[in-house]
């Protein structure tokens, strides 16, 4: 392995000092054993794709770890690279990581030993006058591109996210296809985490074939299943399931018992559902997307906590429109008295990759923020009226990732006790 390796025409790997180095401004970026390794071994073969297998044998020499170490390193090396937008680690799905550099200025070869930082000749002020003019001239005309044709980048956060593959999960005596969309901040990201909850050995049937997605963001486990899911139909919206568990205990789950209590509370207590007629029809030009879902929350000697969630997109073109979200929380006695939480604004939709999976991205930047305090509040849904009673309070936006659609449905990511998954039944109404 070379000392020194030029990855831009600005930015060099110190492998001996575990460093990126800007050679613009001398600032310093440290890493880790592993991040350099694998940096280094992706940089060399930057035409090739780079097995996962080969990069955990890199990064961690003579060492046995699971492939969520190497997620968390890749994850971790995009963040330490965000500055430099010429030099980029794409995920190549079901096969490794790939290298993409766009420098044009680059002309040296990546596996060139480059001169130490120490070696490398400091600029003149005469150089240094005009870096500084060239960098003003792009900065207004940056800022005139902007002030005509405004463009919306993908949240940060897309980086911590990561596709593993799919897999078989058992709920009950059914087994569905099941995607996992994992964080950098989760570890062991397999099924087995999702599986524990379920456990096994039921002779009846307790829900039809299925397919799902699973979701963790290191802090808590969701998951949501659409029973019947066909191939090339994809799902009727009907009798989606939608649950949340923690990542740090194992939820004693009585299958039955649960889609019992469920079916009960949602024909029961129904705040946020509008059903509407299945006969088309056209008033206007505006038509107003809705997706509504029923998120539980089970949690060990807890009543089960149940929370109904409506989203509303009204388009003004493909990538702008208003937005309308409102969310209700109760427990399965009716001890908390409703939760009541909405918001609205507008929203500023665009394409991003986690992978080569397309996200549609709604940045919602709130208008309003409206939070019905309730009379009373049990153990089981206070850590979800605290979440609503932050959300009131901020101004910040919000990020929504769309990553499934069909006729009926859609497959959310929101951002509700942290990162959650909602597959929702979908209908329109023209206006």
């Amino acid at each position: 392995m070379v000392k020194h390796l030029q990855l831009t025409s600005y930015l060099v790997l110190d492998n001996q000092h575990l460093c990126l180095i800007d050679q613009r401004s001398g600032d310093e970026v440290k890493l880790s054993f592993a991040e350099s390794a694998v940096l280094h071994h992706l940089v060399v073969r930057q035409h090739e794709i780079c097995t996962k297998e080969d990069l955990l044998s890199v990064g961690w020499p003579e060492r046995v770890v699971a492939p969520s170490s190497l997620i968390q390193c890749i994850s971790t090396l995009r963040k330490k690279l965000e500055p430099y937008p010429e030099f980029s680690l794409k995920t190549v799905a079901r096969r490794g990581y790939q290298v993409v550099i766009n420098d044009e200025s680059l002309n040296v070869a990546p596996t060139a030993a480059m001169a130490s930082p120490g070696e490398l000749p400091a600029p003149s002020s005469k150089r240094t006058r005009m870096a500084l003019i060239a960098i003003t001239v792009l900065l207004v005309v940056g800022m005139v591109f902007v002030l005509q044709f405004p463009r919306i980048h993908a949240s940060n956060s897309l980086n911590d996210w990561v596709w593993i593959e799919s897999g078989k999960l058992k709920i009950g005596n059914a087994k569905g296809q099941t995607d996992v969309l994992a964080s950098s901040q989760a570890t062991n990201a397999e099924l087995a985490r999702w599986q524990r909850h379920f456990g096994s050995g039921y002779v009846q049937p307790v829900i039809a074939d299925y397919k799902a997605f699973a979701l963790t963001d290191g802090k808590t486990d969701s998951i949501s299943i659409c029973p019947g899911f066909e191939d090339g139909k994809g799902c009727a919206g009907k009798d989606i399931i939608n649950i949340n568990f923690p990542t740090t205990e194992k939820v004693k789950m009585d299958l039955p018992v649960f889609f019992e209590l469920a079916k009960i509370m949602e024909q029961r207590i129904r705040y946020n559902r509008i059903e509407l007629p299945t006969i088309p029809y056209h008033q206007g030009e505006l038509t107003e997307h809705m997706y509504s879902a029923d998120m539980y929350f089970p949690r060990n000697d807890q009543l089960l906590v149940r929370v109904d969630h409506n989203i509303s997109v009204v388009y003004k073109d493909d990538s702008k429109g208003m937005f309308f979200a409102s969310f209700c929380v109760t427990d399965q006695d009716c001890k908390t008295s409703p939760i009541k939480y909405d918001f609205e604004g507008e929203f500023v939709r665009y394409d991003a990759y986690i992978g080569d999976h397309k996200i549609d991205v709604f940045k919602v930047s709130t208008n309003s923020r409206n939070l019905h305090k309730p009379e009373v509040v049990t153990p089981a849904a206070l850590p979800y009226y605290r979440e609503l009673r932050r959300q009131s309070l901020s101004d910040e936006a919000l990020y929504f990732y769309r990553f499934y659609q069909d006729e009926h449905s859609a497959a959310w990511v929101i951002p509700f006790y942290g990162h959650t998954v909602a597959w929702m039944k979908q209908s329109t109404m023209a206006m």
